[in-house]
């Protein structure tokens, strides 16, 4: 298992892995029913990667992407514990179905953690799915069901 950053060479493969975590979810018959969602990832994708606004990891096996998973950066007002405003929204922690329960989550959520402390981002949050709960409590994250937070400001 690798687990690296992604590149703009890996913004299709970024794009499948988004399509197909949209069809688990209910949201899309197929990977490629939505043609103009398809295109808007993309352009998303390639507009956060030149911007810095976004990035993305993800994890190959065989040189293959598998799980991927995104940290939106943005800048609040400061408020108390966080004078910079600096945070950091986790989405799509994704991984394909046949390569669960193998770590790559938690490798994932590791790599974004350890960037954003590196970056002094003062807080993450995320909307989490109850089979994706436990794993994000386990790196210190809390909150109401709909939204767990964990704040990176000693």
């Amino acid at each position: 298992m690798m687990v690296r950053e992604a590149l703009a060479a890996d913004i299709p493969a970024l794009t499948d892995l988004r399509m197909a975590l949209f069809c688990e979810l209910g949201e899309l018959a197929q990977p490629d029913a939505d043609p103009a969602l398809r295109q808007a990832t993309q352009a998303y994708f390639i507009q956060a990667q030149q911007e810095g606004s976004a990035r993305t990891w993800l994890v190959e096996e065989g040189g293959e992407p598998v799980a991927c998973a995104t940290l939106a950066l943005f800048v609040r007002p400061p408020y108390p514990g966080n004078l910079a405003g600096r945070e950091g929204y986790l989405l799509n922690l994704y991984t394909r179905p046949a390569w669960r329960k193998r770590g790559m989550a938690r490798a994932l959520l590791h790599a974004m953690v350890t960037h954003a402390r590196e970056q002094q981002l003062g807080k993450l949050w995320l909307h989490a799915s109850d089979q994706g709960r436990a794993l994000y409590e386990t790196f210190g994250f809390s909150g109401n069901p709909a939204c767990l937070e964990c704040s990176l400001t000693p």
